[in-house]
């Protein structure tokens, strides 16, 4: 039984020892007064004495409940991985729930002392400290994240959900923290993130070898004659004129026949990196056969084009000329688009034009009627 119902037992009994032989020693008036003052004393005694009782059967239940809930509430923290942490503002005193040992990785029992807090934090508690600060006068919940240096595994996020403790005249004075660690959290995004800039990369890749020569790394003939109608489309739509020029590497059959097909490759690709500085943002530059190339010239004004496929022709003569490739020309035709005309129609022009460039001698351009 409990203590305080032995104590009670103890004290009704000594009680009697003392009231029932007074009582029966009484005699007369004397003890007829007698009687009745002892049982004037013993009657609120004992109905103090019940009462004590009944007082400390509720206390009992209540201590019994209380230890229930907080087994309950430590189980609960164990299950879910958090930890009660309570930072008492004025003093700057630390209290945490038995959890936050596990969660910290601090040997079990670990009161949060100078010693324990210098081990988490051994550069301070400013993280920690700022979000708070920048909190003081919230009334509702909110959240802080920190990282800590585990003795275990090294450094971890913790994320708290914080409330602050406010005295009746407005004061802070504590925090309420319940916290868990989410470095895994933090792993898995990082994880997720790098997954998904690794699918976007691996698309755009996948974008570009399916729209690109992998030669000389100009657009392939599919991408380009899908440009090419994007293109007659914007051009109609916003009135700007629309250029192309067609031409292709004189003679590039008896390169590969000379040198060798390793050869003519190398000659490809320098040709490449000249028509790519000759290209400028918004301008498209593609090889669209063996040794055919294209260029869509958007927004070009009268007179430009002939400058530009002049300059580009020049270009291919002398570049090939100084790269440690056998030396090449080109051919070049030229046209702007017409009103009604089609992507077929104008390319058919544009091409017509470089095929009187070759018959005129090759190694030069031809503007299309």
């Amino acid at each position: 039984m409990p203590q305080r119902y032995w104590m009670a037992v103890l004290v009704v009994v000594s009680w009697a020892l003392v009231a029932v032989p007074a009582f029966l020693q009484l005699s007369g008036e004397a003890q007829r007064t007698g009687r009745w003052l002892v049982l004037a004393t013993a009657v609120p005694l004992l109905v103090l004495l019940v009462r004590q009782q009944r007082v400390s059967r509720h206390l009992d239940g209540r201590n019994r409940s209380l230890a229930e809930n907080v087994s309950q509430m430590e189980l609960a923290e164990e299950l879910a991985g958090v930890g009660r942490w309570c930072i008492l503002v004025q003093t700057r005193q630390h209290k945490w729930s038995e959890e936050m040992c596990a969660i910290t990785g601090l040997k079990e029992g670990t009161a949060p002392d100078d010693a324990a807090i210098a081990t988490l934090f051994p550069n301070g508690l400013s993280q920690l400290e700022s979000t708070t600060f920048a909190h003081r006068e919230d009334r509702d919940s909110f959240v802080v994240e920190f990282e800590i240096e585990n003795p275990e595994s090294g450094v971890r996020m913790l994320r708290a959900r914080a409330r602050n403790g406010f005295a009746p005249d407005g004061t802070r004075e504590h925090i309420f923290m319940v916290v868990r660690d989410v470095t895994e959290d933090y792993s898995m995004v990082t994880a997720l993130a790098e997954e998904r800039e690794e699918a976007l990369a691996e698309a755009e890749r996948q974008r570009r070898l399916a729209s690109t020569d992998p030669l000389t790394g100009l657009a392939n003939r599919r991408h380009a004659m899908a440009e090419l109608d994007r293109m007659i489309v914007n051009a109609r739509s916003s009135g700007t004129p629309l250029s192309l020029l067609v031409f292709d590497l004189d003679h590039f059959k008896a390169v590969n026949d000379t040198h060798g097909h390793a050869a003519g490759d190398g000659v490809l690709k320098e040709v490449g990196r000249i028509v790519r500085r000759h290209t400028r943002a918004g301008q498209l530059a593609a090889r669209i056969g063996g040794e055919e190339f294209v260029c869509i010239l958007p927004g070009l004004a009268a007179g430009e084009l002939e400058t530009l496929a002049e300059r580009l022709r020049l270009a291919i003569e002398a570049g090939t000329a100084l790269a440690p490739v056998p030396p090449v020309t080109a051919s070049i035709g030229s046209a702007t688009l017409e009103d009604g005309e089609t992507s077929l129609t104008f390319f058919a022009r544009a091409d017509a034009a470089l095929f009187a460039a070759k018959r005129a001698g090759r190694n030069r351009i031809s503007l299309a009627a």
